[in-house]
């Protein structure tokens, strides 16, 4: 699975704008089928979900499974300041949130799926997903190694690159620049 392989069904321009309706954003073939992401506005209807532009995400393998991340931001910018706080979801009933640390220290960087056992952490230039113990994907340059795939192993996958979770595991520096 490559970068190059997730196929956006909007523009450029609708991609970081807020969703106005439920509608289909992006797919990608996998492994285990086709992944698709339905990106919709957010149930929470607060003075800051609206201002913010939260949407609800629905991350689904076709057949297997369900991801539904609520109050997720706008890809970038949006996107970026609501996970720096931590998101929350579910897969297929299964609580989870979504936690991420950026560090100065590359070892001390990582983006956590509590709940459903999945990391995301990166040494020498390379993204490693683990789930529990096990290493099940690697990434290098945008070209994804699946060594054992699993469903919530590649939804979450899949999330990672639409929300931009990438950037939480690059250098500080890059941010101030």
């Amino acid at each position: 699975m490559r970068y190059k392989d997730f196929k956006y069904d909007i523009s450029g321009a609708l991609w970081s704008s807020p969703a106005k309706t439920e509608a289909v954003y992006s797919r990608v073939d996998t492994p285990l089928g086709e992944v698709t992401l339905l990106r919709g506005p957010s149930s929470t209807r607060t003075p800051v979900a609206l201002a913010d532009a939260w949407e609800d995400w629905v991350v689904t393998l076709t057949g297997v499974a369900e991801v539904k991340v609520r109050d997720l931001g706008v890809p970038l910018y949006a996107g970026r300041k609501r996970l720096e706080s931590g998101a929350e979801g579910e897969l297929n009933g299964t609580e989870f949130s979504i936690r991420t640390h950026s560090s100065l220290r590359r070892s001390a960087r990582i983006i956590a799926f509590d709940g459903l056992g999945i990391t995301f952490t990166v040494r020498r230039l390379k993204i490693y997903v683990h789930e529990g113990d096990n290493c099940v994907a690697t990434a290098v340059a945008g070209d994804w190694d699946i060594v054992t795939p699993s469903a919530a192993g590649i939804m979450s996958i899949c999330l990672f690159v639409w929300a931009d979770m990438a950037y939480f595991l690059r250098t500080p520096f890059f941010r101030i620049l």
